[in-house]
């Protein structure tokens, strides 16, 4: 009797999640060799609850996949031991496409993902700005001060580069807020509050909780 009730259990889960809504997700490589036999695990949950996963072994360089839809939720994508760490995107009704380049992802195909992309487009442009940002106070400053005034100049050259790495900051901090807004009422949105809120200043922290959702602000206990 428990094992047809075990059984009956199993078709009604499975015929759950035949009948529920999917969207596509186009996967492209262009990297194929390198990635070849290994396996791309896709993971979605809804806050916080993992209701879909799946693993498939890499065998030709594109593949669509009908995933299961359940509101807007984050899907996370990785390829263990390759180049290529992972990306999170949402799950949107439509077709979503990945095109995966040794590290490197580009999202496309809904709105949300477009404007992800575009953020994450920005985002290798801040860290390129950053990046030239030491590279040039390194170069500038490399010398070993031989008098009063040469020490003089690197304390310039370093005030300089602080102020200017201080006002970086400060614009991608604007950056960041100004995308979680936009997207305060999406997984994403959401998920871009939890991650930055704690590590922001008390007053870029006021300034997100005047648009926190109650249901940000239940989860942080912001008051």
């Amino acid at each position: 009797m428990r094992k047809i009730f075990l059984f009956t259990s199993v078709i009604a889960i499975l015929i759950s999640c035949s009948s529920k809504p999917k969207f596509e997700l186009e996967v492209n490589l262009d990297n194929i060799n390198s990635l070849l036999d290994k396996e791309i695990i896709i993971v979605q949950n809804l806050d916080g609850v993992i209701f879909y996963s799946d693993t498939i072994k890499i065998k030709k360089n594109n593949f669509t996949l009908n995933i299961p839809y359940e509101n807007d939720a984050l899907l996370d994508i990785s390829i263990p031991e390759s180049d290529f760490f992972g990306v999170l995107m949402v799950a949107e009704k439509g077709k979503i496409k990945l095109n995966i380049d040794g590290g490197k992802a580009h999202i496309s195909g809904t709105p949300i993902n477009d404007r992800l992309q575009a953020f994450n487009a920005g985002s290798d442009s801040v860290s390129l700005l950053f990046k030239n940002l030491e590279k040039e106070y390194a170069e500038q400053a490399s010398f070993e001060p031989k008098n009063q005034k040469e020490r003089d100049e690197i304390s310039k050259l370093y005030n300089e580069y602080r102020n200017n790495r201080t006002q970086l900051l400060v614009e991608n901090t604007d950056r960041i807020i100004a995308f979680t807004k936009e997207n305060i009422n999406n997984p994403i949105g959401e998920y871009f509050f939890m991650t930055n809120y704690i590590f922001f200043p008390a007053d870029r922290q006021l300034e997100m909780k005047s648009f926190a959702t109650e249901k940000i602000k239940k989860e942080l206990r912001i008051e």
